[in-house]
């Protein structure tokens, strides 16, 4: 085989591309530092220009998405110790921490760089969703088919996902739920855990409603008694996490909190050596034989968010609010320096559309959130869809309903009948924590009728925030204080009655309502809950769920296709997780797949990385091979 092809050299295209680098604040002391190295400069060749994302202007000087900037550098005189491992895992949160555990358990010295101080440490969320848990098995709950849940997640992402990530995550997510919570002891856990959605809630254990189908499995972890002294109801899932972090150190793995990744380490055919990190003490050089982004979202950085989710900067660009400050794009998460890190050393994010988290532009439907979901009436007092398709995040159509239009929900003395036949979904409400359930019937028990309305428990939220919703004896009262007047209340009158009638013949020749959730308005008290829509805002997202394109194996990918040896990523920095939206056909399934993605690529690279890495180059030749014939084709001659 000759050495070079026409306009392809196999030692250039086997090279890859540049370096990488990541982040935020730092403070600490590192341990176990060894002196400085000689001074060398890190390589700060830039990144070719079509890598990254092909999403808003350069910067002016690297030819790189402006999102992206120009790649950081190292002078070697300014490190002022280097660590040698054989793992380092950027980002010590929920992927980042059993990632580091479940390495150092198969033997491998890990060294993990996070950028949180350790005394204030904490992950993001405490809803775990997962899949046939022995924690929640255990409570005499049928176990979920995981093929359902694989084939449900490829539907709800209309197949965009990896199914390999669908399958990791449907067949393996209790058991690295179960793995985490070993570690904890059982009062904290009694204290702590909270199993949403068994079944003595519901009367099926997988529920579908309008195509969507949810599954129970969710456990959330707060501090309902306010044994962490944050408040009542807050998340406690960060204690039972903490446990993981001190099992890897005590396997000899080394935290260094309050640092920094910097940069990534490449050699001269693009393969990640480590990294760079800085605290307050200076730099230090992190040698690896493997990477691990584990580095979360970019959800913290509106620049990313309006470059890089297409949709919510057109649904802000249509609603006629300005784009100009990113500052108004920004969700709860983190600042995306994981995908620049990937991106740097030459990998590609995943195409779109790009997934968020409850993203929108101030536009759904009024919600009866403690006591699920009920018929949606708009302004004219009429039906205008399947009020059943309440999937979180699947009601993308209102940012197409006029600005300003009043809707409601209603419902009836029957309601806590009805929840039974409820799914699994965030929008619907969850009956079997004893703790929640029980105040929100005594709210409902104490309701009160007229316009002031009253308060009711809401489930989903942190803390002890209720909402406020309205009661009267009669659906004509309602509908006065729901605001409807004129044509408008008697529209609502006689399409309750209209809703009714079908109820009555069990079927929906309107929208297509669920039979099971065909239940009639007619038992008093009526309970409601009305707005207004408003798209004169725009949410970005809570989280945004998109990453770099990767390997089924979690290796980073470079925009030819080729992999960057030893660099791997998960959680939110990686790709093929989500697609258009999140969904929950488990609710908290994003903290679900992420212990899960870490806990198994840890695995990985413990027993495969010898083997990733000569994948890898045997791929290379591949490509390389795949090129060159392309090079030398005849004109005119087939694709290749």
């Amino acid at each position: 085989m000759k050495e070079k092809t026409q306009g392809v050299s196999r030692r250039s295209f086997l090279r890859g591309a540049a370096l990488a680098g990541v982040g935020a604040a730092a403070a600490t002391v590192f341990a176990g530092c060894s002196p400085a190295k000689g001074s060398t400069e890190a390589d700060a060749d830039s990144l070719p220009a079509d890598s990254g994302s092909a999403q808003g202007g350069t910067d002016g000087s690297s030819g790189n998405p402006a999102w992206l900037g120009e790649k950081p550098t190292v002078d070697e005189s300014d490190v002022v110790c280097t660590i040698d491992t054989q793992l380092l895992v950027i980002g010590g949160g929920e992927s980042g921490v059993p990632a580091a555990r479940r390495a150092a358990e198969l033997g491998m010295k890990v060294v993990v760089m996070e950028k949180q101080p350790e005394d204030t440490w904490a992950p993001i969320g405490c809803d775990v969703g997962t899949v046939n848990s022995q924690t929640y098995l255990g409570t005499g709950a049928e176990p979920v088919d995981e093929m359902q849940v694989l084939n449900e997640w490829q539907l709800r992402s209309y197949c965009r996902t990896m199914p390999s990530v669908a399958k990791m995550y449907a067949t393996r997510s209790g058991e690295a739920y179960d793995w985490i919570c070993e570690l904890a002891p059982k009062e904290e856990l009694e204290e702590y855990q909270v199993l949403y959605s068994f079944p003595n809630g519901r009367n099926t254990v997988a529920v579908n409603h309008s195509g969507y189908t949810s599954f129970p499995g969710t456990v959330s972890h707060r501090d309902f008694n306010n044994k962490l002294g944050n408040g009542e109801n807050q998340p406690a899932w960060g204690p039972i996490m903490r446990y993981s972090i001190q099992k890897s150190q005590e396997l000899g793995a080394e935290w260094l909190f309050s640092t920094t990744a910097v940069v990534l380490i490449q050699d001269d055919e693009g393969s990640v050596t480590g990294a760079y990190g800085k605290n307050a003490d200076g730099y230090v050089r992190i040698n690896a034989d493997a990477v691990l982004l584990a580095c979360g979202d970019f959800s913290g950085n509106g620049e990313m968010v309006l470059a890089l989710n297409d949709e919510v900067r057109q649904l802000a660009e249509t609603s006629g609010i300005d784009t100009s400050d990113p500052s108004g794009f920004m969700g709860m998460g983190q600042d995306g320096m994981g995908h620049k890190l990937a991106c740097w050393a030459g990998g590609v994010m995943e195409p779109g559309p790009r997934a968020a988290m409850n993203f929108g532009n101030g536009m759904g439907a009024p919600g009866l959130t403690a006591i699920g979901n009920y018929p949606v009436f708009g302004a004219d007092g009429k039906r205008f869809y399947n009020d059943a398709q309440l999937q979180f995040g699947g009601q993308g159509f209102f940012a197409r309903r006029p600005r300003g239009e009043l809707m409601c929900t209603i419902a009836d003395g029957k309601w806590e009948e009805n929840i039974l036949n409820q799914g699994y979904e965030h929008n619907m409400s969850s009956t079997t924590c004893a703790r929640e359930w029980d105040l929100v019937k005594q709210d409902l028990a104490n309701y009160v009728t007229g316009p002031d309305g009253f308060e009711v428990y809401g489930f989903t939220g942190y803390g002890m925030n209720k909402s406020r919703m309205y009661a009267a004896e009669t659906l004509d009262e309602l509908a006065d204080i729901l605001g409807y007047t004129g044509e408008a209340k008697q529209g609502l009158l006689d399409e309750i009655a209209h809703y009714n009638e079908m109820c009555a013949a069990g079927k929906d020749t309107d929208w297509g309502r669920d039979a099971d959730l065909m239940n009639p308005l007619d038992t008093p008290p009526f309970f409601g809950m009305a707005g207004q829509a408003d798209k004169g805002r725009c949410m970005s997202g809570m989280v945004q769920m998109s990453g770099v394109l990767v390997t089924d194996n979690l290796q980073v990918r470079r925009v030819d296709d080729s992999i960057i040896k030893g660099l791997y990523a998960c959680g939110n920095t990686a790709g093929g997780r989500y697609a258009i939206q999140y969904h929950t056909a488990l609710a908290g399934n994003s903290v679900g797949l992420a212990i899960t993605q870490g806990y198994c690529v840890g695995e990985h690279i413990a027993q495969h990385l010898d083997e990733d890495k000569a994948a890898a180059d045997a791929y290379a030749v591949t490509l390389a091979e795949l090129a060159e014939a392309r090079a030398n084709q005849p004109a005119g001659g087939p694709p290749m």
